[in-house]
């Protein structure tokens, strides 16, 4: 998985600049942008957002944030683990009795697994 420090050799190659040149434009030393592309020290709020605006691309990216976004319907991304696939998978396989059936019994033990945890 890449690091900040990976992001921001990749913008800075992607403009096909040497740390020099970048370190210069922004008036850092060129050992501060080797230890940043190095994963050695991290940026300060103030360097990341002028490397940002100097390499055209937001912080989102370099920090490896991926924001959710709706769909058409406006509904955000679900995310599930393989146990959620896995059952899902089964469920979708179920005619309509037999879903509402899996949805009235989940219910059922939620209720009672609500109920025993209050209790402890």
């Amino acid at each position: 998985m890449k690091q900040i420090g990976d992001r921001l050799r990749d913008a800075r190659e992607k403009k096909n600049l040497k740390q020099t040149d970048v370190a210069n434009a922004l008036f850092i030393s060129n050992k501060v942008l080797s230890s940043y592309e190095r994963n050695a020290s991290m940026p300060t709020i103030e360097n990341l957002k002028a490397l940002c605006e100097f390499y055209d691309v937001s912080s989102d990216q370099i920090l490896g944030i991926q924001l959710k976004k709706p769909n058409d319907e406006g509904e955000l991304p679900v995310y599930l683990d393989k146990d959620q696939k896995r059952l899902l998978s089964y469920f979708n396989t179920l005619t309509q009795d037999n879903k509402d059936a899996v949805i009235g019994l989940s219910i059922i033990y939620s209720r009672d697994q609500n109920r025993r945890n209050t209790f402890q």
